[in-house]
């Protein structure tokens, strides 16, 4: 007896249901459309330094919106302040991490109007969190030179859980858990490096320059790699720092949602690919963000002549689990598998860079 054929085309590409709950339903979507600001989507931003922005009368600023919405679980803006100028205040019902693409500015945090007010002094390289529910101005100090912000937040769970812009904007409770303004030197006060977790975390509520953060050896993550952990102001966001020598790379890899990468230091490029599919090149830069989406395998080559640097911003739940105990987490290819013709690939680019390629003495000492 014949079978019949099967039946292979796909009928609707997201479920009936999920539509029908995004068209109704999606607050933070709508609010989007309201700011009317421009809206960069992919996973990969060119120069943020140097990005288009549009006016934005609600912040008295300029702006856009990177929207990497496949992920569902943050959102990263870039806010311009023109020289001299301060923004209006806002609190907001999610968390925001910070750092300073461009410029020198300040920032006055505040429960209310019987708090003491704290105040930060940042410039190009700082990285600060906004406390959950906070109140805070930007300032930018200088009168000759506009500062542009790169922020990450956990907004669109916000607006998915509560679609109401009263209680996410106007809100008075106090997590004082995040933020307790009694501390005098709350943001003044030295961090803490905790060196005895493995890729060192830094326990801190502003850090003044990425660049002078102190990194632990990380050595499975690939050739002579650096690296720090950043946890701010009781923040469930977290940052990293990164870095690796010249004529080096790190290993691939892959892992959930909600990591953006923000280049500091050096030149490069970034390979990123789904299995199954052909590797794509985003080539960086200081000011470039590179945003993988969930499960995409990318591996970081430096071709400048300066140890490559950066910050990854992460939402909450970017990094789960333990690889090694349950296949989850984050997943990596060792240097003995990867594709061949991609080492080649690094090497013709450091040449024409004049960098020599350093990979054959480092890969020697991983032991990973």
């Amino acid at each position: 007896m014949t079978q019949p054929e099967r039946k292979t085309e796909i009928e609707f590409k997201t479920h009936s249901y999920v539509l029908y709950m995004q068209d109704k339903y999606d607050a933070y979507r709508k609010w989007l459309e309201q700011e009317n600001l421009p809206a960069y989507d992919g996973k990969f931003i060119p120069n943020v330094r140097t990005l288009e922005l549009g006016d934005w009368p609600r912040r008295k600023a300029r702006g856009a919106f990177l929207e990497f919405r496949d992920q569902n679980v943050s959102e990263c803006y870039v806010t311009e302040i023109a020289a001299g100028e301060s923004l209006p205040p806002q609190r907001q019902m999610y968390e925001e991490i910070v750092v300073v693409a461009d410029g020198q500015g300040a920032t006055t945090l505040w429960w209310d109007e019987n708090s003491p007010r704290h105040t930060i002094e940042w410039h190009r390289g700082s990285l600060f969190a906004i406390p959950l529910n906070c109140n805070y101005e930007h300032i930018n100090t200088s009168g000759s030179q506009p500062a542009r912000l790169l922020s990450l937040t956990d907004a669109p769970v916000t607006w998915d859980l509560y679609r109401d812009p009263g209680f996410i904007f106007n809100s008075n409770y106090q997590f004082r858990d995040r933020f307790d303004p009694d501390i005098s030197d709350f943001y003044k006060r030295p961090g803490k490096y905790l060196t005895e977790y493995y890729g060192g975390i830094l326990d801190t509520a502003f850090v003044s320059d990425l660049r002078e953060v102190k990194l632990v050896p990380r050595s499975k993550r690939g050739a002579g790699t650096m690296n720090m952990y950043i946890h701010l102001a009781g923040s469930t966001m977290f940052a990293h720092i990164s870095e690796f020598p010249v004529g080096t790379y790190k290993k691939a890899h892959r892992h959930g949602v909600g990591a953006h990468v923000y280049t500091l230091d050096s030149t490069g490029y970034t390979m990123m690919w789904k299995d199954g599919e052909e590797p794509q090149r985003y080539d960086w830069q200081e000011g470039t963000v590179v945003s993988p989406p969930a499960g995409y395998w990318h591996q970081h080559y430096n071709t400048g002549p300066i140890p490559a640097k950066f910050v990854a911003l992460h939402a909450s739940v970017a990094l789960g689990g333990d690889a090694a105990k349950d296949g989850k987490g984050l997943e990596q290819i060792d240097y003995a598998y990867e594709d061949s013709a991609m080492r080649e690939m690094y090497i013709e680019e450091c040449r024409k860079n004049g960098v020599e390629v350093r990979m054959k003495e480092v890969s020697s000492t991983d032991h990973s």
